[in-house]
């Protein structure tokens, strides 16, 4: 991310926290990539209302579907406020790791102190986790590969800056002939900038939305695992100092609500669920009307939104039921004083939430079956 020089953080390995960029040259690129990225959002707006209006059928279906990605993507990732709440969210993480760690030194929760090995136990959350991570961050740069080779083929599909420098026609179309100079010229320095484009908008939903978001609930759950570790006869911890972690847990969940609630959580849970219902259709009902592109990235979008919805959503619910449960037992330890149980009573679960709603342990299920219902009705309807 340093490097695409498009976010107001970045990574200080001196102090080992996100730091807020400072210099104003870096700001100045920053902000001006995100108002490029806008302009380039018009451009695409504006072409897909010429398709409709011209009746380029053929080519406003999937030029639809990335303008729908785009506006799921920016959902994700756009706002340089935003991202400063995201680095605030991840340093407050960490403080918090390396608070647990002075304060409980048999429980060995940093991996650089424990021989470099995980937090918990290799856990299938951890493992999930670990799958999904190295995966998302290698895509961006493998679809701006795929975008350069695509725009190598044919420099009008998608025509988006190519309709803005005048050598393709909004229904793709070539314009000017192959062997002008100039608008050869044109077509070398688009296909860096589109490249460029691709990587930064990805690579910034992708760090909100996996490394962000959803490291940020899996290490919120394996810090109950650890709480739950406390409470046997071998740890020596006491209820009182349990209720006070478990408090500091609650602050953590208030910032994290703070940071993704009004936009990330959103987007998860609506627009995603969207997404997927509609790739899924087009690619089951109108594969026929495809460019060979298409069979690559419609699967890889209805995988996206899948596996955000599930895991996220999943990993939420445990968050729910496992902070629930936590306290819950503690109240049928043996000798518990009143006053312990007064603090254990005025508890509440831990919760991801979306206005005055939060995320339960059916709303995964709920959502795959929304998804299923709606593109099987989606098939049923005759054109």
């Amino acid at each position: 991310m340093s490097y695409l020089h498009c976010f107001p953080i970045e990574w200080d390995n001196f102090n080992q926290r996100v730091a807020k960029i400072e210099k104003r040259s870096k700001l100045f690129i920053a902000n001006a990539v995100q108002i490029l990225q806008i302009f380039y959002f018009g451009v695409m707006t504006v072409i897909l209302y010429n398709q409709y209006k011209t009746g380029c059928v053929y080519k406003l279906l999937p030029n639809t579907v990335m303008w729908l990605v785009t506006i799921m993507l920016y959902l994700w990732g756009m706002g340089a406020s935003l991202a400063r709440k995201a680095g605030a969210l991840l340093n407050t993480t960490i403080r918090f790791e390396e608070w647990l760690q002075g304060e409980f030194h048999e429980m060995e929760i940093l991996a650089k102190q424990n021989g470099g090995r995980s937090i918990t136990k290799r856990n299938h959350r951890n493992n999930i986790l670990r799958r999904v991570l190295p995966f998302t961050n290698i895509m961006s740069p493998i679809m701006a590969m795929t975008r350069v080779r695509r725009l190598l083929k044919n420099p009008c599909s998608p025509a988006y800056l190519g309709y803005l420098v005048g050598y393709c026609s909004s229904c793709q179309e070539h314009l000017v002939p192959g062997d002008h100079r100039v608008s050869n010229l044109a077509k070398f320095i688009v296909l860096f900038v589109d490249a460029y484009h691709v990587v930064v908008h990805i690579s910034k939903a992708y760090f909100l939305m996996f490394n962000v978001t959803m490291v940020g609930t899996g290490c919120m759950l394996d810090y109950l695992d650890i709480l739950g570790r406390m409470g046997s006869p071998i740890s020596h911890v006491s209820l009182k100092t349990r209720i006070r972690l478990y408090r500091c847990l609650q602050i953590l969940e208030k910032q994290m609500n703070h940071t993704l609630s009004t936009r990330v959580i959103p987007t998860i849970l609506v627009v995603a669920p969207i997404m997927q219902v509609f790739c899924t259709f087009v690619l089951i009902k109108l594969s026929q009307y495809l460019p060979s592109e298409g069979f690559l990235t419609y699967p890889y979008i209805i995988l996206i939104c899948f596996t955000v919805c599930m895991v996220f959503e999943t990993f939420a619910a445990q968050l729910f039921v496992k902070s629930g449960q936590q306290y819950s037992d503690w109240l049928k330890e043996s000798g518990l004083t009143k006053r312990n149980q007064k603090r254990i009573r005025s508890l509440q679960p831990i919760r991801i939430k979306v206005g005055s709603n939060f995320i339960d342990r059916g709303t995964a299920l709920v959502t795959q079956d929304f998804c299923i219902n709606q593109t099987v009705s989606l098939l049923l309807i005759k054109f």
